[in-house]
């Protein structure tokens, strides 16, 4: 069971220059981040299928998640 995580353009050096990953389903959003070495406080926004979930949303089969970094400036 698998689904995909895709990221926004600041998260690519957590995932080896990709701007998608495909992960297992089962675990929550939080738990996969972790898994793929992100600082879940990195992100800001979760959405799936159109929707905005939270981080410990358990992610389904065939799921497309959306993760975005909070934009920093100055």
């Amino acid at each position: 069971m698998t689904a995909t995580i895709k990221t926004s353009s600041g998260l690519k050096s957590y995932l080896d220059g990709k701007d998608e990953f495909e992960v297992e389903a089962g675990r929550s959003v939080l738990e996969t981040l972790i898994s793929l070495n992100i600082k879940p406080e990195l992100i800001a926004l979760v959405i799936v299928a159109g929707e905005q979930r939270s981080k410990d949303y358990v992610i389904q089969e065939k799921d497309v998640v959306k993760v975005m970094a909070i934009i920093g400036g100055g």
